[in-house]
């Protein structure tokens, strides 16, 4: 197995000399990884097998029909809750949790609730509650975990405090993430923590094997077609000034880079690049084509000649596309 990620050199965007930050991350045991690097020796793909995508969840997709076709859909957090745990070697948080202080958790944006479930039977002492809008969680659960239909921009009317509240992929579920970190900072008990964990985008490359792409339009266009329904895509590299902005102290950022592919030399990183572009695959056309139609009044056609070519992109090896994924945590004071 590669070693835990390090804090290798800044990743630059294509279009902009800003770089990303990285906090020492001895304390989180991703020390000494290894650097998102260029396989030039081209050390083979990684296979992600069908039957791998199924053993994750019998219910991981989900059928949209719209234009006309069925498109797959997984549901929220399923494939993306392995991607997550491969990034951070298999850990559900970094926040430094101490099972006997945490006596209530809270998940936001649950989705499947597959990160609740897990959490809870890790803390089985912890009352564990996911929210999500929609109720597609299981019914069979740990005793100490329940699920409620919830939107997080409402406001909070929770009966107790928590000892830790967990956000994650929430880029798409809240319009004003500032508005949801004061609800938090406002809902926990004196020490505890608040973790989000998000994708940044856009998608980006340290050698300029952007520049032209058809990916590089593509999540240009979804940056712009979320910004239309009041999401941004950009914002989790603000979350740790949003965090420090509303009182929380001890706030630590760590960023893992996500490549589209398995043109990264080292193992690590391998893994993830090759399920990172099998979420893309299962998941984009479907996300790509409503959005598109709907809010950039493009055609069925437009789209579907995008996605083809982001589709070409995502297997030639000469571009080394890679989106940054964000963890970052604060604690309440005492």
């Amino acid at each position: 197995m590669a070693s835990p990620p390090k804090e290798g050199p800044a990743m630059a965007e294509d279009s902009s000399t800003a770089s990303l930050t990285l906090v020492p991350s001895d304390e989180h045991g991703m020390d000494n990884r290894d650097e998102l690097a260029i396989d030039n020796e081209d050390g083979g793909e990684i296979d992600v097998p069908l039957s791998a995508l199924a053993s994750l969840s019998s219910s991981l997709y989900a059928h949209v029909k719209e234009n006309g076709r069925t498109y797959h859909k997984y549901k929220e957090g399923n494939l993306q809750h392995h991607l997550c745990k491969i990034a951070l070697y298999e850990r559900l948080h970094l926040a430094p949790l101490k099972e006997e202080n945490v006596k209530h958790a809270l998940d936001i944006g649950t989705g499947t609730g597959i990160w609740a479930i897990e959490f809870a039977e890790q803390f089985p002492q912890t009352k564990v509650i996911g929210t999500d809008l929609s109720p597609i969680q299981p019914e069979f659960v740990p005793s100490n975990l329940s699920f409620e239909v919830d939107d997080v921009d409402d406001d909070w009317l929770y009966t107790h405090p928590f000892d830790y509240i967990h956000g994650r992929l929430m880029v798409f579920g809240f319009s004003d993430p500032l508005a949801v970190f004061r609800k938090a900072f406002n809902a926990l008990s004196p020490g505890g923590y608040f973790e989000m964990q998000d994708l940044c985008s856009p998608i980006r490359s340290f050698d300029n094997s952007l520049d032209g792409s058809a990916m590089v339009r593509c999540s240009n266009l979804l940056i712009e077609a979320c910004q239309k329904r009041g999401f941004d895509l950009t914002v989790p590299k603000k979350y740790k000034e949003m965090m420090q902005s509303v009182g929380f102290v001890d706030v630590k950022e760590v960023v893992v880079e996500w490549p589209i592919g398995t043109w990264a030399k080292s193992e690590y990183h391998k893994r993830i690049g090759a399920w990172f572009k099998k979420d893309m695959e299962v998941g984009a056309e479907g996300i790509i084509m409503g959005m598109f139609t709907r809010l950039l009044g493009m055609s069925k056609e437009e789209v579907a000649v995008i996605v083809e070519d982001v589709k070409k992109d995502m297997n030639d090896r000469s571009i080394h596309a890679y989106e940054p994924f964000y963890v970052v945590y604060g604690r309440k004071p005492e």
